[in-house]
């Protein structure tokens, strides 16, 4: 019995030792992956460096403030501009308003001197 449970012992040290070995071998596959993944990110972004010029904190926040001057000039204008498309109603309206009344007029002008011929 002894024997046995040594048997079953050495067995199962066996299996842990193996399975280590696939562990260990697994995980320095993956530790070599992403090694090389990282060089190449690492170049690439180096390539990227060179290409593109990026720009300082202090140009961006003058390009943000640009932006904003530029928001608050569309909105001053749009605001023009409603103001001005609301007075052209008013006019147009007026004007119409003008005609009836030169008609109106006109209309008892002429009943006026045809009463004054009669």
């Amino acid at each position: 019995m002894k024997e046995n449970v040594r048997t079953l012992y050495q067995d199962i040290e066996r299996c842990v030792d193996l399975l280590q070995e696939a562990v260990d071998l697994e995980t320095a596959k993956a530790v070599s992956v992403f090694s090389e993944k990282t060089c190449d990110n690492e170049r690439w972004l180096e390539e990227l460096k060179q290409r593109f010029q990026l720009r300082s904190d202090e140009e961006l926040e003058q390009i943000r403030a640009l932006k904003s001057q530029q928001l608050d000039r569309i909105d001053t204008v749009e605001s023009k501009i409603e103001y001005y498309e609301k007075l052209c109603d008013e006019l147009e309206e007026f004007q119409a308003e003008l005609e009836v009344k030169t008609k109106l007029a006109q209309n008892r002008r002429s009943r006026m001197n045809s009463s004054v011929r009669d």
